[in-house]
């Protein structure tokens, strides 16, 4: 991997984390526990990550 698609990846698993963090918290002050919320949020931004970088791979972008 080189330097140009490292640096992508790294930006785009921030806004990932990020994201998927404030949602949780978001749920977490509506439906559950605050830190259960953030764990499950960052978990599931990591795999919107990863997801969406393996949609764009097998488009060829």
């Amino acid at each position: 991997m080189d330097s140009e698609k490292r640096q992508q990846f790294l930006e785009a698993l921030k806004r990932g984390l990020l994201i998927g963090g404030a949602v949780g918290v978001i749920g977490g002050l509506f439906f559950m526990d605050i830190r259960r919320g953030m764990i499950l949020g960052l978990v599931g931004g990591f795999f919107a990550v990863l997801t969406r970088r393996a949609i764009d791979k097998r488009r060829g972008g």
